[in-house]
């Protein structure tokens, strides 16, 4: 079930390694990455280890800054794509030109690409599946901070292990990466307390709310204007998707963002439902993911408007 043939030797035998993810990354994204970069440096601290990427992530504040590097060093790197289910989502799309690329990644494998792809779609986040690597390599230092960098990225991506495909597994993983001391309430509190203009901002969702299907469905359209007034940005926003997912009659849910950098102006989302799948129609719609929580982006309003009519037909009442 857990085959990493060839994972091991493409780290060890590079002299520079260049992981990237995908374009606004979550915490699975860049804690996979920051993660991975951290265990690297520690057991080889010869070698060349490079974050990259453009978008930040903002959640929890509390991740590190991009490397810079010219495209000559990831031509003569091994490139390492993390959390990113096709090439069209890669935040920096500098690593095709590597010299090895490698994929390591949860999401249903629809279009693979790279020379090695070790790809685990039963798993909840990348960094459950770094976390499984790492505990197989008992020669190998796992410190601290590599082990809250995944515990970061298996928290959101499980939404504090509420979503169904959190397994045994999944807790396995946890719980080992808590057995290096990681600070559990203290980065709860870090990822998932909001601020008090988040918490106005969120109770404007909350009152703003649009309701279809019999109030099963749930969603927002945040404009542009919204968020420049709010100082937010897309990323932001759209972290406000679960202020609509602890109410017991939604069943799905979302919130889409204007994005006016467009021409013409284009929106984005974030999905969710609780049982129903929607990845297939986020694929019809220029987006993707997981079977209950998956995003879509570069729709025009025709196209939106159609999406939201499309994910309320899937609700039977």
């Amino acid at each position: 079930m857990w085959e990493f043939d060839g994972l091991l030797e493409a780290i060890e035998t590079a002299e520079t390694i260049t992981l990237f993810r995908h374009a606004r990354p979550d915490c699975d994204a860049v804690g996979s990455q920051f993660g991975l970069k951290q265990w690297i440096e520690e057991n080889w601290p010869e070698k060349r280890v490079y974050a990259l990427g453009y978008d930040y992530c903002s959640q929890g504040n509390c991740w590190s800054y991009s490397d810079t590097v010219s495209l000559e060093v990831i031509r003569d790197s091994t490139a390492i794509v993390l959390d990113t289910a096709n090439t069209d989502r890669i935040d920096d799309i500098r690593c095709l030109q590597a010299r090895k690329l490698v994929k390591i990644d949860h999401h249903p494998d629809h279009t693979p690409y790279g020379d090695l792809s070790l790809v685990f779609v039963y798993s909840a986040a990348t960094c459950e599946i770094l976390g499984e690597f790492f505990r197989r390599q008992t020669d190998k230092t796992m410190s601290l901070t590599t082990a809250e960098y995944l515990f970061r990225g298996i928290l959101t991506d499980t939404l504090s292990f509420r979503t169904n495909n959190t397994t045994e597994h999944t807790l396995a993983i946890a719980g080992w990466l808590a057995g290096f001391g990681v600070r559990i309430p203290e980065i709860n509190r870090e990822l998932f307390d909001k601020s008090l203009k988040d918490y106005r901002f969120g109770s404007m969702m909350r009152n703003t709310v649009q309701f279809a299907a019999g109030n099963h469905m749930a969603y927002r359209i945040v404009s542009d204007e919204e968020m420049k007034e709010w100082g937010l940005t897309i990323s932001d926003v759209k972290n406000f998707v679960e202020e609509y997912g602890r109410v017991q009659e939604i069943e799905l849910y979302a919130v889409f963002c204007e994005n006016t950098s467009t021409d013409p102006v284009t929106y984005e989302g974030s999905l969710r439902s609780h049982t129903i799948p929607i990845n297939l129609i986020a694929e019809q719609f220029n987006g993707g993911g997981h079977v209950n929580a998956c995003g879509v982006r570069g729709l025009p309003k025709e196209k939106l408007e159609e999406l939201i009519q499309v994910l309320a037909s899937t609700i039977h009442n």
